[in-house]
């Protein structure tokens, strides 16, 4: 999975240990190009939570654009793996999931494929 440096940058400096930090990334095939930050409406630091009409909005707008839901990133305080809530929303997303390490913003990217969690590899560029 291709992830813009400036994506991981703006991570470093958005997301605190008070709440978990998400994002929908857009791009084609196994690439992002942009993204759209959200508000976790659950304000909480092991979970998130997003506003349905917002993900809606930023997925129609990627689309206008010709590009596609290519991840979610979310953060967590410890290791950057899926939580088990995680997991049950990798079956109804199933697209790479990216979780990074607040703090440190070590990244780990996931897929959820036929029941499988199996890592991806990341690369910046």
């Amino acid at each position: 999975m291709r992830v813009p440096r400036r994506f991981v940058e703006e991570a470093r400096e958005r997301c605190s240990p008070r709440e978990e930090c998400a994002a929908l990334l857009f791009g084609a095939g196994d690439s992002a190009s942009r993204w759209a930050w959200m508000e976790n409406v659950a304000k909480s630091p092991v979970e998130f939570k997003l506003d349905p009409e917002r993900v809606y909005g930023a997925i129609v707008d990627a689309e206008r654009l010709g590009l596609e839901l290519v991840a979610i990133f979310h953060t967590h305080l410890g290791a950057p793996v899926p939580s088990p809530l995680d997991l049950k929303y990798m079956r109804m997303w199933p697209v790479v999931w990216i979780i990074g390490r607040v703090g440190t913003m070590e990244l780990k990217a996931w897929r959820l494929e036929r029941g499988v969690l199996r890592e991806v590899d990341i690369y910046l560029s």
